[in-house]
């Protein structure tokens, strides 16, 4: 008459079972997830820590240490190379430097610099100095041009010179 019922504790191993190896894979599965991760933030850190160091040293260099001082050059007046015509540029320039060190050299460099101001000027003509691309390839050129001239520190590419302004430009 009376009929034995299955225990519950059979059925409870079998259903934990199943539980236990869906937590084992996903322990699995976030120990991967964690270890690519890890390895991706890595390679990121490396690659990015690299060019960051290399881009820091470059920063220091360029960065300015103070107010800049600037060097203002008397006013220039060159017959451009124009063949059918007599034109004429009058220009003011200011060199920025970094400080008054700088300063002084050009100061003390500014024959040199104005003669090469001079080479340099004479040779342009109105189409290449109307465009503002034109006029950003003349300051480019003067301040190489000026790079080129004085000492300055060795370690510092831009030797102290920071940039170039036009005070005036007068084309006739």
């Amino acid at each position: 008459m009376a009929r034995v019922a299955p225990a519950p504790a059979a059925v409870a191993p079998e259903a934990a079972a199943p539980e236990k190896g869906s937590k084992k894979k996903l322990i699995l599965i976030l120990a991967i997830v964690l270890t690519v991760l890890a390895a991706g933030g890595a390679a990121a850190f490396f690659l990015l820590g690299g060019q960051g160091g290399e881009g820091a040293a470059e920063e220091k260099v360029e960065t300015p240490l103070g107010p800049p001082t600037f060097v203002v050059m008397d006013q220039f007046v060159v017959n451009l190379a124009e063949p059918d015509t007599t034109r004429y540029l009058q220009i003011g320039i200011t060199y920025e430097v970094s400080g008054p060190a700088q300063a002084e050299e050009i100061k003390n460099y500014t024959p040199v610099i104005r003669s090469r101001i001079l080479l340099v000027l004479s040779g342009k003509n109105v189409g290449n100095l109307t465009s503002i691309e034109g006029k950003q390839q003349l300051m480019d050129e003067l301040v190489d041009l000026a790079r080129v001239t004085i000492k300055g520190d060795p370690k510092d590419p831009t030797r102290g010179i920071r940039d170039v302004h036009f005070s005036s430009f007068v084309i006739q």
